[in-house]
C-alpha cells in the first residue's frame, strides 16, 4: 500500500535537523512543521511514526535544540551515514520522552481503545488513593458517567477482526454516542475546575474520551468528522489548559522559578516555553526582563543606612517540596501534551484526505518491511506541492480558529 503524497524516508535530512536547532522547523509530538514566520509556516515536513515493537531510549526533559547540538559535531553537516543516524535518533528519542511525559502514547495508531481504557483505569486508581482526603475528587469520582464510560470502553475492546461489519458499526456507534456525551460531561467539570486536583482529573478524562470518540468516528469512516473533533478537542483543551496553567499551576509569583531553588528542575527555555503558552505570546527571552522587574531586590543596597535585606528569600507559595512534586510535572506534562494533540489533529488531516481510517493505517504500518523502518520508526516524508499543503493549512487553520471564538463564545 502507497500513501499518495507521501515517500518513507530513511533518516531525518540534517537541513532538518539543522532547521529545528534554528527554530526554522518545529516538533509537535510526531510531526514536524515549518515554524510560524516562516514561508510555508504549519506545512508538515515529516511524519515520525513509532511501530509496535520500537524500543528506543527516553530521555524526558531533555531540550530538542541542546540535545541536538550535544551530538553535533564539526563536520557532522557532511553526508556521512553515521552521523546523520544519530542524529535522527536524537530527534526521535526526543519524541519518545515527549510522549512518555504527556502520559500518552506518540500517534493516534498508539491510541487504541484498549490503550485509552489503561490509561483511565490507571488514573482512576490514582485517584481513589487521594478521594478521601479530598472532597471533590470523591464527588468526581461519583459520578454516574464514570462507569458508563468503563463500559462503553469494555465493549469497544470487544472489536476483533473476525466480527461482522453490522455488529461492529453497532458497537461503534453506540460507544461513540455515550462518548460524546460523556466527553461534553468532562468538558463542563474542566471549565468549572478551580482546584489542582479537580483540574488535572478533568482535563485527563476530558482529553482521553475526546480521543476515543475521535476513533470511533474514523473508524465508522466519518473521516472530515473525525477530523473536526479533533480540532474542536484542540480548541476546548488549549483554552482551558490556559487558565488552569496562569491561575493554578504558574500562579501569580513567575518569577520564583528564576530563583536558584529551581535551576535544576526548570531550564530557561522551558520557562519561556510555559509562558509563550499560557499567556498566547511570543515574547520569548523578553520574559526573563519581566520576571527579573518583578523580583524588585537589588544585589547591592540602597542608601548609607542598609542594613541589608532578605533578598530573594520571599517563602511565598505551596513549598518547594510541592513545587517540584506536583506543580512543574504538571506543567511538563501540559505542555508536552500540547504538542502531541497538535499531531493528533494533523494525522487526522492526513488520514481524511487519504480517506484512510485508523485501523486502515495500521494495516499499512504494519505491511512496511523492517528494512525500511529507521530505529523501529516509519518516517514519513511529504511530497505534496507546497500549494497543495497550503491549502489544507489554510483550511485546517480556518476551522481550528472557528472552534476556538465558539468555544471562547460559548463561555462568555
Amino acid at each position: 500500500m502507497i500513501i499518495p503524497g507521501w515517500t518513507i524516508a530513511r533518516a531525518i535530512p540534517h537541513e532538518t535537523i539543522l532547521g529545528l536547532m534554528m527554530g526554522q522547523y518545529t516538533l509537535h509530538g510526531g510531526v514536524i512543521r515549518w515554524a510560524v514566520g516562516t514561508a510555508k509556516a504549519g506545512a508538515i515536513v515529516q511524519h515520525l511514526i513509532p511501530v509496535a515493537g520500537q524500543a528506543l531510549g527516553v530521555i524526558p526533559g531533555v531540550s530538542l535544540a541542546s540535545g541536538i547540538a550535544a551530538n553535533l559535531q564539526l563536520g557532522a553537516l557532511s553526508s556521512k551515514v553515521n552521523d546523520l543516524s544519530n542524529l535522527t535518533q536524537t530527534v526521535l528519542q526526543f519524541s519518545t520522552g515527549t510522549a512518555a511525559i504527556a502520559g500518552l502514547n506518540l500517534i493516534i495508531t498508539g491510541i487504541g481503545f484498549g490503550v485509552i481504557d489503561q490509561r483511565l483505569k490507571s488514573i482512576d486508581s490514582l485517584l481513589q488513593n487521594i478521594h478521601k482526603d479530598i472532597q471533590e475528587i470523591k464527588s468526581f469520582l461519583e459520578l454516574s458517567e464514570r462507569s458508563r464510560l468503563f463500559a462503553a470502553l469494555n465493549e469497544l475492546r470487544k472489536i476483533n477482526p473476525n466480527l461482522s461489519e453490522q455488529n461492529r458499526h453497532t458497537i461503534l456507534h453506540s460507544a461513540r454516542s455515550t462518548l460524546g456525551e460523556i466527553n461534553m460531561r468532562y468538558r463542563e467539570l474542566l471549565q468549572n475546575a478551580d482546584t489542582l486536583e479537580t483540574a488535572m482529573a478533568s482535563e485527563e478524562f476530558f482529553t482521553l474520551t475526546g480521543l476515543a470518540q475521535a476513533r470511533c468516528s474514523s473508524e465508522l469512516g466519518m473521516y472530515a468528522v473525525a477530523h473536526q473533533e479533533m480540532i474542536e478537542l484542540q480548541a476546548v483543551w488549549q483554552l482551558e489548559v490556559r487558565r488552569i496553567m496562569k491561575k493554578i499551576l504558574l500562579g501569580e509569583d513567575l518569577e520564583r522559578f528564576l530563583a536558584t531553588d529551581f535551576v535544576k528542575d526548570v531550564s530557561t527555555a522551558e520557562l519561556i516555553q510555559w509562558l509563550d503558552f499560557a499567556y498566547s505570546s511570543q515574547d520569548g527571552l523578553k520574559w526573563i526582563d519581566i520576571l527579573r522587574l518583578k523580583f524588585d531586590e537589588y544585589w547591592y543596597s540602597k542608601g548609607w543606612f542598609s542594613g541589608g535585606t532578605e533578598g530573594l528569600n520571599k517563602n511565598r507559595g505551596i513549598g518547594l517540596e510541592r513545587e517540584r512534586t506536583i506543580l512543574i510535572p504538571g506543567l511538563k506534562k501540559l505542555m508536552h501534551r500540547n504538542g502531541l494533540i497538535e499531531g493528533y489533529v494533523s494525522q487526522y488531516a492526513m488520514l481524511e484526505t487519504q480517506v484512510m481510517s485508523i485501523s486502515l493505517f495500521e494495516t499499512f504500518i504494519d505491511s512496511i518491511p523492517k528494512s525500511s523502518l529507521t530505529k523501529g520508526w516509519l518516517i514519513l516524508e511529504a511530497s505534496l506541492p507546497p500549494s497543495k499543503q497550503s491549502e489544507n493549512l489554510s483550511i485546517e487553520s480556518n476551522m481550528q480558529q472557528y472552534m476556538t471564538n465558539q468555544v471562547i463564545a460559548k463561555r462568555k
